[in-house]
């Protein structure tokens, strides 16, 4: 049984706080852009009208280069605003990389407000119950004992420990495993994934609690699981999944 379609798709809760961070950066430098650029689109733009020669070139570089920084800056938000960019095409990535799975009995419900905040995803299918958090950070990553580290592309010898992925991920598990139990009667683990878009030389690391991955390596990653579930079992849990993911859209 495959979950209901949804309108929203994979990444949409990401790429709707990065619109929302957009536009409140976009809010917040206008006025300082329009002290900063504006005297030289506005010299720029009364010498084009007023004289006819080589200062009339001079003025229209003038305010070509004024309009191009001020387009530059008002479509560079800060970082923090444009890793939600990132996160969501990292999502948008995993949705891709798990429809072929379908064919194999699998089904998947993404970009759900669950329990506790917002689930990446969910696969149900033969191996199982996964929880799918996607990351798309800008460097290499790299797991130190379950911790994940973000090597810099440019400074190789900064790393950036994220301490919050791998806890975030199980406690998410946890609850998605009392709601399925509670939907369905079905007790079953579900298995904290963190699926990774950026460099992660290590493709596949798996500890007591969570399981690393690259994005391409899920698909076959999941097909190679033993199977913990009968045919039976993954339609309730399916079931019960989707009814949670269509509950919490009405709730939103």
């Amino acid at each position: 049984m495959a979950f209901a379609r949804r309108a929203l798709t994979a990444g949409v809760y990401a790429e709707r706080r990065y619109e929302a961070g957009l536009r409140s950066w976009q809010r917040g430098i206008r006025r300082v852009m329009v002290m900063i650029v504006g005297p030289s689109l506005l010299v720029g733009v009364v010498v084009l009208l007023l004289d006819g020669h080589p200062i009339s070139w001079f003025a229209g570089a003038l305010a070509g280069a004024g309009g191009g920084v001020w387009g530059w800056v008002r479509e560079s938000p800060p970082e923090y605003v444009e890793n939600w960019h990132l996160g969501a095409e990292g999502e948008r990535k995993t949705e891709r990389a798990l429809e072929p799975l379908a064919k194999a009995g699998w089904s998947f419900a993404h970009d759900i407000q669950g329990p506790g905040g917002n689930i990446d995803h969910i696969a149900v299918g033969p191996a199982g119950v996964y929880l799918l958090e996607t990351k798309n950070p800008r460097g290499s990553v790299e797991i130190r004992k379950g911790v994940t580290h973000v090597r810099s592309r440019h400074d190789p010898d900064r790393t950036t420990p994220l301490r919050s992925v791998r806890p975030q991920a199980a406690g998410a598990a946890a609850r998605v495993k009392h709601e399925i139990e509670e939907r369905s009667g079905i007790r079953t683990w579900v298995q904290p994934t963190v699926v990774f878009w950026s460099d992660f030389p290590a493709q596949i690391v798996e500890d007591d609690r969570c399981v690393y991955v690259h994005g391409s390596r899920l698909a076959s990653w999941l097909r190679e699981r033993p199977e913990t579930l009968d045919q039976q079992q993954v339609e309730r849990v399916a079931a019960a999944i989707a009814s949670l993911a269509s509950e919490r859209e009405l709730e939103v």
